[in-house]
């Protein structure tokens, strides 16, 4: 069977639920007139920060099908962010006192856009935060809200904004491209008083006898010092899950961690990849979606919901 038919049939296969195909709205949410310059030093403790009375925000209300939640675009690590960063998050935190804010951080730009839609399309928390390391990574994960077909936005006052035309594309592009020396990213400050969480990287997987599963992926930092969070196991779902400690990044074909959730697949019905550090986190998390795999939602569980649940190591010549 060719590939695409068999990813067909895979899909066919799941609920509509588990993933959202249609457009994307996202309303610009009204600038708060409070999050100004003062304000941003107060969060920082950056006594350096201008005193600017007008603060432009990437932060908006998505509307994803039948969910809504908001969303903020920033440069960061995933731990510490910009200034401007900084008061994003603080007006993601108006719109929706006391959740937790999930964080996607993002570092490749040849797949920050993958990434970006990904999460629109899955999320089910309430807020939503995308930090990116620099212009460049941020450019490639944003440029396409003003101009993909799956994207409308509205300002403020709920008007439809129009999309870039590929002149106006091409010439951000020469601009971009005649720009020499760009400026370093800006210093990042960590975010206070906000409960911050990693946004689920949960990816459905069709085994080639015929077995469709949730395979997700954890970053464990630095040694696994980054603990699993206490209900990662409803991101995979079934009866059995098998919870693996990966010590080294895939395979230079791509398809080491893919074969070893194969494998898995025969005696579990969710296969979770607990990444030694950040690295190998990476490596798994961009081999699976170049192999475009789909990002889905964690399932619907039944109420009293207790798997089974097994924890081993896999060596690095497997994983």
């Amino acid at each position: 069977m060719g590939e695409a038919k068999r990813k067909k049939q895979e899909r066919a296969a799941w609920p509509d639920s588990d993933r959202y195909n249609g457009t994307i709205d996202l309303h610009v949410l009204q600038p708060a007139a409070e999050i100004d310059g003062a304000r941003i030093r107060e969060l920082t403790g950056d006594d350096t920060i201008p005193d600017t009375t007008q603060v432009i925000l990437r932060a908006f209300r998505a509307v994803v099908g039948e969910r809504t939640f908001r969303v903020g675009f920033c440069l960061g690590d995933g731990e510490s962010f910009s200034a401007v960063g900084i008061a994003v998050i603080e007006r993601l935190s108006m719109e929706a006192p006391g959740a937790a804010l999930h964080i996607v951080p993002i570092v490749h730009d040849d797949i920050a856009w993958d990434i970006v839609m990904r999460h629109l399309r899955s999320f089910t928390g309430q807020v939503l935060l995308f930090a990116f390391p620099n212009s460049d990574v941020y450019d490639a994960g944003t440029a396409e809200v003003s101009y993909s077909k799956h994207i409308r936005q509205f300002d403020p006052s709920g008007a439809l904004l129009g999309r870039l035309t590929e002149a106006q594309r091409r010439k951000i592009r020469e601009q971009k491209a005649s720009m020499l020396n760009r400026p370093p990213p800006p210093r990042f400050y960590p975010a206070s008083g906000v409960t911050q969480e990693d946004s689920p990287w949960i990816f459905r997987v069709g085994t080639p006898a015929g077995k469709v599963i949730r395979t997700a992926v954890w970053d464990g930092r630095r040694n696994y010092a980054h603990e699993l969070p206490e209900g990662i196991v409803r991101w995979v779902g079934g009866d059995r899950i098998a919870i693996v400690q990966v010590d080294s990044p895939v395979g230079v074909n791509r398809r080491s961690s893919l074969d070893l959730t194969h494998k898995l697949a025969k005696d579990f019905d969710g296969v979770i990849h607990w990444a030694r550090d950040t690295d190998t986190f990476q490596s798994i998390l961009k081999s699976f979606i170049r192999l475009d795999l789909d990002s889905v939602s964690p399932p619907e569980l039944p109420a009293g919901w207790e798997p089974e649940i097994v924890i081993f190591a896999a060596n690095g010549d497997h994983a």
